[in-house]
C-alpha cells in the first residue's frame, strides 16, 4: 500500500499548461475519463502523459484493444518527440485489454504497476458484463480494484456528449476531461475541456490545443485579469499616434493602457496608422510590437521605405518589433497566447493588432471571439499596454450603411476610430472621425484623411458637405439672402405673399 499522506498529492500531465487549468496536475490515485471523438487527440494525450511519468521513475500500465499492442502502439508514437523505445517493457507496460481482463486478470496484471493505469477503449469493458447484464458492475468492480492499487487511472473512450455523465463509468470518474475537434471559418480548430474534476478548482471552459511532432501542446483560454487593474490611465502624457490632427481630435492623443479599434474600409490606411502609431512610440523610447495577420515583415520593411521609414532599423535597435501569423492555419488561442508572450518578453509599451477581422477567422464561434478580445484587451491594460486594433469593415463606400462595432468588439474598446471613404467630384476622399473616446472631451468633427509621401494627415473639415459616412455625401445649399436676414431660417409666407405669387403667375 502507498503512503496515505501521499493520495493528496498531483500527477503531473507532462504540460505546464495542462496543469495550470487542472490545478496543479491529476489528482493522484483518481479515475478520470478521457473523452472524444475518433482522432481528436485521446491516445496520444494519454501516451504522452506516461512517457513524462516514464522519464520521473513511474510505471505505467497501458490496456489497449489493438491486435499485437506494443509493435503497433511503437509505430504509431515513434514520430513524436516524446517518444523514447528504451522506456518500454520496463516503464510502460502494454498489454491486450482482453487478455488482461480474461487470462491474468487485471490484478495481476498491475501488481507491479503502482503509478498510472490506462484502458483505451474503456468501452469495451461493456462487453465483459456477465452474462449481457448490465454493465455497472464490471465498472463498480473495477473502480474498487483501482482503490486497492492506489494507481492513477484514465478510461479513454469515443463517447457521444449524450453518453457523457449516462454511462456508467462515470458514475465512478473523480474527473472528465472531452477532446473535440470545430470547425471555423478557413480550418479546424481542436479544443479540450475539463467538465469535471472533484475535490479540484480547475480552469472551466474551452481551451485550444494542436498536435505536432511534440505531441499535444495546450494553450489555456486567455483570460481576463482582475478588473480593477484594466481602466484605462488618465494620469500623465497620453500616448500620441504619430498623427497630430488626430492627436487633436483626441483631445491630445491616446489614453494610457487604453484599447483602440480603427475601423475602416480595405485599403484605406488602418496598419499605416498602426505604424505611425508604433513609430511614435520608438522616438519616445516605448518599445511596440505589431501582431500582423495581413502582411509580412518584409512587406511592411516595403511600406514603410515609400514613406522614408527604415522599419528593419528599428527592428534591430529592438525598438520595434514585427510578428506575423498566417490567418490561414490560426488558432486563435494559440496566436494570443503567444502575443501575450511576446509582448511580455520584448517589454512592449505599445501593441497593433491587425487586424480583428483576420483573427475572427479561426475562431468557431462569435461569441468566444468577443470573449477573447474582451479577455486580451484587459490583460495587456493591467500590463501597462496601449493597444490599438485594426478591423474591416465590407463596405467600400457607405451608401447609407455605417455600421460600427464589426464582430461585436467595439464594446471592448475605449476609443472607436471610423475611417471611411467617400465619392467627391468624381474622386474617392478619405474621412476620419472620432467615434468614441472613453472619458476624453474629444472632437467629434469629421475631417479629411490624406495619405502624401510623409504618410498620414488630418486635414480640414467637410463643412460643405451633408452624408459623407453614407459615400455619397451632397453639397449644403447656400441660405437665400432672405433667410440669413433672418437668421440662417427661411422666411415664413403669409396668404398675402401666396396671392401675389398666384397673380403673378
Amino acid at each position: 500500500m502507498k503512503d496515505r499522506s501521499k493520495l493528496a498529492d498531483r500527477m503531473s500531465s507532462g504540460s505546464a499548461a495542462f496543469d495550470q487549468i487542472l490545478g496543479g496536475g491529476f489528482p493522484r490515485g483518481s479515475v478520470s475519463v478521457i473523452a472524444g471523438d475518433p482522432g481528436t487527440g485521446k491516445t496520444i494525450l494519454t501516451l504522452q502523459m506516461m512517457f513524462h511519468l516514464a522519464r520521473q521513475g513511474g510505471r505505467s500500465l497501458y490496456c489497449t484493444t489493438l491486435s499485437e499492442p506494443t509493435l503497433k502502439l511503437m509505430r504509431f508514437v515513434q514520430g513524436f518527440d516524446f517518444f523514447d523505445a528504451a522506456l518500454f517493457r520496463d516503464r510502460i507496460i502494454i498489454r491486450d485489454l482482453g487478455a488482461a481482463l480474461r487470462a491474468e486478470g487485471m490484478v495481476a496484471a498491475a501488481a507491479q504497476v503502482p503509478d498510472l493505469v490506462a484502458i483505451d477503449s474503456a468501452k469495451v469493458l461493456h462487453d465483459f458484463a456477465p452474462d449481457h447484464g448490465p454493465p455497472r458492475s464490471v465498472f463498480y468492480d473495477l473502480a474498487v480494484t483501482l482503490a486497492g492499487w492506489e494507481a492513477t487511472t484514465f478510461l479513454v473512450g469515443e463517447y457521444r456528449n449524450d453518453e457523457i455523465g449516462r454511462l456508467p463509468e462515470f458514475g465512478i470518474a473523480d474527473g472528465i476531461v472531452q477532446l473535440r475537434t470545430m470547425p471555423a471559418e478557413l480550418t479546424k480548430v481542436r479544443e479540450i475541456e475539463v467538465l469535471k474534476l472533484r475535490g479540484s478548482s480547475y480552469v472551466s471552459g474551452q481551451h485550444f490545443f494542436d498536435i505536432d511532432a511534440g505531441g499535444v501542446t495546450i494553450y489555456p483560454r486567455v483570460r481576463a485579469p482582475d478588473q480593477t487593474s484594466t481602466r484605462p490611465s488618465a494620469a500623465g502624457k497620453a500616448a500620441s499616434t504619430g498623427v497630430s490632427g488626430l492627436d487633436a481630435l483626441l483631445g491630445g492623443g491616446l489614453p494610457r493602457r487604453s484599447a483602440t479599434v480603427v475601423e475602416g474600409s480595405t485599403g484605406i490606411g488602418k496598419t499605416l496608422l498602426g505604424l505611425h502609431f508604433l513609430l511614435a512610440g520608438a522616438r519616445a523610447g516605448e518599445p511596440g510590437i505589431l501582431l500582423t495577420l495581413e502582411e509580412t515583415p518584409e512587406q511592411l520593411w516595403g511600406i514603410g521605405k515609400g514613406f522614408g521609414w527604415d522599419l528593419a532599423k528599428l527592428e534591430r535597435q529592438q525598438r520595434l518589433f514585427l510578428h506575423y501569423s498566417s490567418p490561414v492555419e490560426l488558432s486563435t488561442d494559440r496566436f494570443l497566447n503567444d502575443a501575450r508572450q511576446r509582448v511580455e518578453r520584448v517589454h512592449a509599451r505599445r501593441v497593433v493588432l491587425d487586424s480583428l477581422t483576420s483573427v475572427a477567422l479561426g475562431v468557431a464561434s462569435e461569441r468566444r471571439f468577443r470573449e477573447l478580445i474582451h479577455a486580451m484587451t484587459k490583460h495587456f491594460r493591467a500590463a501597462g499596454v496601449t493597444v490599438l486594433m485594426t478591423s474591416e469593415v465590407p463596405d467600400l463606400l457607405g451608401f447609407g450603411s455605417t455600421r460600427i462595432g464589426s464582430h461585436g468588439v467595439s464594446s471592448a474598446a475605449d476609443n472607436v476610430i471610423l475611417m471611411r471613404y467617400a465619392e467627391i467630384g468624381g474622386r474617392l476622399e478619405r474621412a476620419i472621425s472620432v467615434l468614441k473616446a472613453r472619458g476624453v472631451a474629444h472632437d467629434n468633427a469629421l475631417r479629411r484623411l490624406v495619405i502624401d509621401r510623409r504618410g498620414i494627415r488630418v486635414a480640414g473639415g467637410f463643412t460643405d458637405l451633408h452624408g459623407v459616412l453614407t459615400g455619397v455625401p451632397t453639397p449644403v445649399r447656400e441660405p437665400s439672402q432672405a433667410a440669413r436676414r433672418n437668421g440662417g431660417k427661411q422666411p415664413r409666407r403669409t396668404n398675402a405673399d401666396q396671392s401675389r405669387r398666384t397673380r403673378s403667375r
